[in-house]
């Protein structure tokens, strides 16, 4: 009766696991089938959404082992769900990437993850019954990998989410029609020889027993210490990162807690766990030798004696932690439990001293948040603009300025013909030393005459643009800079639907109608409301009045400035390099305005980064759009020609005869010449990233810079060597790994550029830099004079390419790049 009860048990267990199996069959095939859809309804979050779901199967798969009998079948479920989510990973944090090689990495991993099932499937051939599944997967998997290389007969992003698509519906059909059964409930542990030769001594098996009674005993104990841990976490991230109590505040310190779970699990089976089996299977002989005089002198009736008494400690902790890890080896719950239960320890000494690092966008959760907000905002953003402009163009409908003047700001000193200057400076608010560097700097060069204006032209404040940021990371560092402010928002700023931006920057009428338009057009889901818009006003208000920094004088995230003969124009291309109808027709109207006179655009995102071209290639399609007469269309209903949005605005600026073009954004001084021809007349661009305002360096500049740019007369500071011998001097010891691999590898598969979070030193020497404009009518030229904190850059601070100096310059002098004026 005994052996039949057992064996009953065992089938209702078996039984329940194939009814868990098919039902993560049917859940993975039905993610395949969304996947496929995503491109159609998800837009430029397509990618992230494929990202999650090939993350989720991953999760799924790797649940699996604990249903698989057989160990090689196990091994390649194991490895596949692993690469499953490796994939989805980079496909969540850097869906760029598809197109300059993530499509190589997921046909890697695909074509691993076949052979490794077409080996399996062959070794378990005479024993298992779903071999040919297995095999058929592994085929396609493998198909799979060749399509995504030859990119045939589909390319693209949608490449990408179809063969995504076709894994998860692959591995979707092997859960839902698999028949392995499941493993004994009753494991062996990882030692099971040592075990079976020590099974007859009576002594060893009560002990046995003990010992799991006691785990059963702790299981809620544990459980305790865990949600104690998580708690406290949830606490401390509240503490640190200053958030409002509302359902939305709440959204940051919570990615954090998820964050950090997962830096516990990764710590416990990534690094914790292979060093105990690593040291488990270096003193098995130790082991057994402990345990066999242990017991032996115990059936000769004599003591353990000193030596054994430690020994016996040492032999009942191995013992059980071998009980635990049979448990993890075999019961999915077990394992989280004992990751959690081992890994969160390690990670609330990470949390601890973090501080102490410094800030580091890759080794603190407290940062993640903003790939959440990106993708929001990056899908929202021209939504939103353009239903704030519409709003704003309402407001003032009554009493409306000239059409041309209702985005334009006036800073004072500006009218008639005379020499003026100003500053440009961006990517400023991290709020560290490295953005204090440049403050003497720049309050100096603010109390010349001359100089009547500054403008920040990307990412005022990080991580996510907080209101609560601004008077540590902008109003404390420009107090006494007495002249007007303006800027353009960068795509973090952007991260709170621009709220505390328009507050601080647009005049407070225009602030508040863009607030509430955002909110109407987002249907007020969110937990800002009336008030809480009037508080962030009335704040910004008593902020600038408090440090007296002139700032609040703009209609809108982008403006222009004209003077009689230099315009700057200052362009919003929000998070994804793009602008909405509304500013692509204000942009062409401005230009109008110009003609005739020294045009200076302002932008969002550079043109040229890093050495090579960002405005995209005529071959992308996924998200790709269509300017014509004014307007952007989705690509589909072929109203014209196929450009990349940040390529048609690059075009119209050639086509008004843009002189230089600025932005921020990328984390560096980087200078190049664009010659091209139009009208029929060979005309130069002068584009300069300037983003080297505070932030933590852009280190993927120099160490990954291409053999040959996209322009080959160009520059950029600081030089490789400098970066280098910093990055050499400061990394810690932990962290020379990382270092490592992106001084020599470049980051790969990702970029050093995408690496460049992981390395903030926001100490001497500094790097950072901003810009002098100073517009010289009486000379018929425009000087642009690159400052670092110790002063304007010489020209042997530069890595420079091409001829770029002007004949006869010393490498000891200023840099200055002098572009002539229009002839009158």
């Amino acid at each position: 009766m005994m052996l039949q009860s057992e064996s009953s048990l065992r089938a209702s267990k078996v039984s329940a696991g194939s009814r868990g199996r098919r039902l993560r069959g049917a859940l993975v095939l039905a993610m395949g089938c969304l996947a496929i859809l995503s491109p159609f309804f998800a837009g430029t979050l397509s990618l992230s959404l494929i990202g999650l779901l090939l993350i989720t199967t991953g999760i799924l798969e790797m649940l699996e082992t604990f249903q698989v009998a057989n160990e090689n079948a196990r091994r390649s479920v194991y490895l596949s769900g692993a690469l499953s989510i490796m994939a989805g990973v980079l496909l969540l944090v850097q869906p760029q990437l598809v197109i300059r090689g993530l499509a190589w990495f997921l046909a890697g991993s695909f074509l691993i993850d076949g052979i490794g099932k077409i080996v399996a499937a062959l070794r378990t051939k005479a024993i298992s019954p779903a071999w040919k599944r297995a095999f058929a997967g592994g085929v396609i998997d493998a198909v799979l990998a060749v399509v995504l290389v030859a990119r045939w007969p589909i390319s693209g992003q949608a490449v990408v989410a179809f063969l995504v698509a076709i894994r998860m519906l692959t591995a979707g059909w092997s859960m839902l029609l698999g028949v392995e059964s499941s493993p004994s409930a009753v494991a062996k542990p990882p030692a099971a020889d040592v075990w079976t030769r020590l099974s007859v001594f009576p002594e060893f098996s009560a002990l046995e027993e003990t010992l799991r009674t006691e785990e059963a005993s702790r299981r809620w104990i544990d459980a305790g210490w865990c949600w104690t841990f998580v708690v406290v976490f949830f606490a401390i991230h509240i503490g640190r990162m200053h958030v409002e109590w509302s359902p939305t505040g709440m959204i940051a310190p919570l990615v954090a807690v998820v964050g950090d779970i997962g830096t516990a699990l990764l710590l416990a089976f990534c690094i914790i766990l292979p060093c105990r089996l690593g040291w488990r299977k270096l003193t098995l002989p130790l082991e057994k030798r402990g345990w066999d005089r242990l017991l032996a002198r115990g059936e000769k009736g004599r003591g353990p004696g000193l030596l054994g008494r430690l020994c016996r400690v040492w032999l009942i902790a191995r013992l059980r932690s071998s009980l635990r890890l049979s448990k993890v080896r075999h019961s999915p719950w077990d394992a989280l439990r004992w990751g959690l239960k081992v890994g969160l320890p390690v990670t609330a000494i990470l949390i601890a001293v973090n501080p102490i690092w410094g800030f580091s966008w890759f080794f603190n959760s407290e940062s993640w948040t903003t790939g959440v907000w990106d993708r929001w905002a990056g899908a929202r953003t021209d939504i939103w603009r353009e239903k704030m402009v519409a709003a704003v163009r309402e407001h003032y409908h009554d009493s409306p300025p000239p059409d041309d003047r209702l985005f334009a700001v006036e800073p004072a000193g500006m009218a008639g013909g005379g020499d003026f200057s100003f500053l440009v400076m961006g990517d400023t608010g991290e709020g560290g030393a490295a953005q204090h560097s440049l403050r003497d700097q720049y309050l100096f060069l603010g109390k010349r005459p001359d100089v009547k204006f500054l403008v920040i032209s990307s990412d005022v404040i990080y991580p996510d643009g907080a209101m609560q940021d601004y008077e540590p990371k902008f109003y404390l560092p420009f107090k006494g800079f007495t002249q007007p402010i303006y800027a353009i928002p960068g795509n973090h700023d952007w991260y709170d639907a621009l709220e505390a931006f328009a507050a601080n920057f647009l005049e407070p009428d225009a602030a508040r109608a863009t607030m509430q338009a955002r909110m109407e057009l987002d249907g007020w889901w969110t937990t800002t409301t009336p008030r809480h818009i009037e508080a962030k006003i009335q704040e910004a208000s008593r902020l600038r009045a408090e440090y007296s920094v002139s700032t609040g004088w703009q209609h809108g995230p982008f403006f222009e400035v004209q003077s009689e003969r230099f315009s700057l124009i200052a362009v919003d291309t929000g998070v994804l390099r793009q602008v909405d109808t509304d500013q692509w027709a204000w942009l062409k109207a401005a230009l109008e305005r110009s003609k005739g006179k020294f045009i200076m655009a302002i932008l969002g995102h550079p043109l040229y980064a890093g050495g090579r071209y960002q405005g995209g290639h005529d071959e992308q399609v996924a998200g790709e759009w269509v300017a014509q007469d004014g307007s952007f269309e989705i690509l589909g209903q072929h109203l014209g020609p196929q450009i990349a949005p940040f390529a048609a605005i690059h075009r119209l600026l050639r086509e008004h005869q843009v002189q230089v073009v600025m932005a921020g954004d990328t984390h560096y001084f980087e200078y190049y010449k664009e010659l091209y021809e139009s009208g029929g007349t060979h005309r130069t661009m002068h584009h300069f990233v300037n983003g080297g305002g505070g932030a933590y360096m852009s280190i993927g500049t120099p160490l990954d810079w291409p053999k040959q740019p996209a322009l080959p007369d160009c520059a950029y500071f600081p030089r490789k060597d400098v970066l280098t011998e910093k990055l050499d001097r400061e990394t810690p010891v932990w962290k020379m790994p990382l270092w490592s691999w992106v001084k020599y590898l470049h980051g790969w598969p990702l970029t050093a550029e995408t690496m460049a979070g992981a390395f903030l030193y926001s100490r001497a020497p500094f790097l950072q830099s901003f810009v002098e404009i100073r517009v010289e009518n009486s000379k018929n030229q425009v000087r642009l004079i690159p400052h670092s904190a110790t002063g304007p850059l010489r020209w042997q601070e530069l890595e420079a390419f091409g001829a770029l100096a002007p004949n006869g310059t010393s490498a000891e002098e200023p840099v200055e790049f002098v572009v002539p004026m229009p002839k009158r």
